[in-house]
């Protein structure tokens, strides 16, 4: 088997020591063999048969808890940096006049419902300038979620390798779709903003047979006077610490903490809130804030365990989390 490394030709790699991301008969690697994700049938059957021994506790947080919705009527002044969490992994950041959509989904799940509502009506989710895709599960990349913001919008899609071959098709009149590997820079020809694929451990797949054919990851976004950083899907791993070498001076991190149970199934690809904390603390970051928990039910922890866990965690720091509710505004000063 051929190992090649894959980059986009097109665009900077700001990290010199990288020669791209490895590939072995089109399948993306981690770089790390520890920390990789490997898919394992027996830990698939395990988690079938095995039950869940939150059950009860699930049910009592299905009946008794749900995440706080914020009505939003309209976003705020373009003229106003802020984030806005939609709910899951979805957020709305402005930012030196520019509009961000990180990882759109609006709907239910196939099978799966949705238990929180859209904080903002679709339709006043306008002058969005980028949609940063972050990887191709069906929970981040969603065929009927991307089709309604391009109804209203006609924004660049800032994405991964080999993402194309999904989202290419959905989408109207030749839209801008610029495809990057980790440590590359997007060629968005303004000095209001810079936005940086980056590492995550992950993995990729749609159907049957393309266990990662194409790249997944995180992003940096930059203005002269804001870093933030959108940590994805991702399970704790040393590209955290990496990713804070090469940024030393986050404002902002939004990471997961939810969808962490069992942890033989989900350690490799998701974080629970005290492996967030250390992502956290390891990339250097100002704030933390928590996502990808309470919008859908993906494991077996109950839908508040992590809203309580990681208030918890940061108890004696509070003024490093900040704890937003879908429609919640955060300005940023």
């Amino acid at each position: 088997m051929k190992k090649e490394y894959l980059k986009n030709e097109k665009l900077e790699t700001i990290y010199k020591e990288w020669p791209g991301n490895p590939i072995v008969d089109n399948t993306f690697q981690y770089v790390n063999k520890a920390n990789s994700f490997k898919p394992n049938w027996w830990k698939v059957l395990r988690f079938g048969i095995t039950p869940n021994p939150f059950r009860a506790k699930k049910k009592e947080a299905f009946k008794n808890w749900s995440l706080p919705v914020h009505p939003l009527d309209q976003l705020p002044n373009l003229h106003e940096d802020a984030i806005i969490w939609l709910g899951h992994a979805t957020f709305l950041i402005q930012l030196n006049g520019i509009r961000i959509i990180t990882d759109p989904i609006f709907y239910k799940l196939p099978a799966m419902k949705r238990y929180t509502e859209d904080p903002i009506a679709l339709e006043k989710l306008l002058s969005i300038d980028f949609v940063l895709l972050s990887h191709d599960h069906r929970d981040h990349c969603d065929k009927k979620s991307l089709q309604k913001l391009f109804q209203f919008n006609r924004p660049a899609v800032l994405t991964s390798l080999k993402m194309t071959d999904i989202i290419g098709s959905w989408l109207p009149d030749d839209p801008e779709i610029q495809e990057a590997g980790w440590y590359q820079r997007y060629n968005l020809f303004s000095d209001k903003i810079r936005i940086t694929f980056l590492p995550s451990r992950h993995w990729c797949r749609r159907g049957a047979t393309d266990f990662n054919r194409r790249l997944w990851g995180s992003f940096m976004i930059e203005t002269p006077e804001k870093v933030i950083y959108f940590g994805s899907d991702s399970g704790y791993g040393d590209h955290f610490k990496q990713i804070g070498r090469v940024f030393p001076k986050i404002d902002v991190a939004i990471l997961g903490i939810g969808s962490y149970r069992p942890a033989y199934m989900m350690k490799e690809s998701h974080a629970n809130p005290k492996e967030a904390k250390r992502a956290f603390q390891d990339l250097g970051a100002k704030k933390m804030v928590p996502m990808h928990y309470g919008t859908y039910d993906l494991s077996n922890e109950p839908m508040n365990e992590p809203y309580v866990w990681i208030q918890e965690l940061f108890k004696r720091e509070k003024e490093k989390l900040a704890l937003l509710h879908p429609g919640e505004v955060m300005r940023l000063m």
